[in-house]
């Protein structure tokens, strides 16, 4: 069996994903849930630790690191539809299992290394499923262009992810999480954006090449924005997702100027749909903190699921920017991509 370039940027954004969720599961998910009890300094009554503002951003690290898993399989069967439906059953058992591993507090080094272990086996064998069920066809332009929009959007909600502790950090035990949490954090991003790229290449020409390129520019600065705590930190939070959005809507073939509604409806609904899935992403938040059986996030503060908030971002984004570039009067939704998914010797 030949290997393509698609189908090895899949096996590694799958590997990386594995390993990646691998250390946030048994490495910094013990190391960041609350513990003990504390002591009211008026009352002398004890009550237990409970957490704060993103006290649990190894759950988002590891839920964006199966949703790059899942790009990774999508992208080895050509976002064929039969293909993407294995991945996505097959991502959602490794969720339960995801919750239920952190409800018993897997930890250690060595239990790590065989969750990584464990879940390369469980990547290669659903990759080879997908492949097999895609039956050598590629998926229709609605599904490349989906999986590829929300890859991108999650890479922009990657970068959302932080920890509880107030800038400057100078506890070298905190600053030790800060350094693994930024190499995590360029490792999600750079294979969602390799994974994107993978599912839009057969589209690109050297103008779109060009235009993609730019649109990337524009989401690393607006990144950099976001990073900060500046007036123009809003400016960055809108505009990486719109960039990303825009990226992978260059890639299609239409004039420039359309591009322009695009990024135009995206930021217009942006706004809305943030503070809607805000509420509804700390709902889902409190439900697997639940489920974890880990201690709640005090009610000063909220327990926001950032990677639930970037999925859904991203379907809708992906879906407003496909509607806006359809060809006139052409489904091009509904066409298959010719060719196999991989070639036979």
């Amino acid at each position: 069996m030949q290997k393509s370039w698609p189908t090895i940027v899949g096996a590694l954004s799958g590997a990386t994903g594995v390993v990646i969720w691998a250390l946030a599961t048994a490495i910094y998910q013990p190391r960041m849930q609350p513990d003990g009890f504390w002591t009211d300094s008026s009352t002398g009554q004890t009550f237990p630790e409970v957490g704060s503002n993103n006290t649990y951003w190894p759950r988002d690290i590891r839920q964006l690191a199966l949703l790059l898993a899942l790009g990774g399989l999508i992208l080895i069967c050509r976002a064929n539809v039969r293909g993407v439906v294995a991945g996505a059953m097959a991502m959602i058992g490794w969720l339960g299992a995801d919750i239920w591993l952190d409800r018993i507090d897997v930890a250690g080094g060595a239990t790590a290394t065989w969750l990584a272990v464990g879940g390369i086996a469980m990547f290669s064998t659903t990759a080879v499923v997908a492949a097999r069920v895609s039956a050598g066809q590629g998926g229709p332009p609605l599904a490349r262009h989906l999986s590829a929009a929300v890859a991108v959007v999650l890479a922009a909600a990657t970068m959302v992810v932080t920890t509880p502790w107030d800038e400057p950090v100078t506890n070298p035990a905190q600053v030790q999480v800060e350094n693994a949490l930024s190499m995590l954090k360029a490792g999600l991003v750079a294979m969602f954006v390799a994974t994107a790229i993978g599912l839009i290449a057969v589209q690109l020409t050297a103008v779109r090449i060009r235009r993609v390129g730019a649109f990337v520019m524009v989401a690393a600065l607006a990144a950099w924005l976001a990073a900060g705590n500046g007036p123009l930190l809003a400016v960055g939070l809108i505009g990486m997702p719109v960039a990303a959005t825009l990226a992978v809507a260059a890639a299609r073939d239409v004039p420039l100027i359309r591009l322009l509604p695009v990024g135009i409806a995206c930021g217009v609904v942006l706004l809305p749909a943030m503070i809607i899935l805000y509420i509804a992403g700390s709902a889902v938040g409190r439900a697997m903190t639940s489920l974890a059986d880990n201690p709640p996030i005090n009610a000063a503060d909220t327990d926001l699921s950032i990677a639930f908030t970037g999925l859904v971002l991203g379907l809708l984004l992906a879906w407003i920017s496909h509607v806006l570039t359809l060809p006139a009067g052409k489904p091009g939704s509904l066409s298959s991509d010719s060719g196999p998914v991989v070639n036979h010797a």
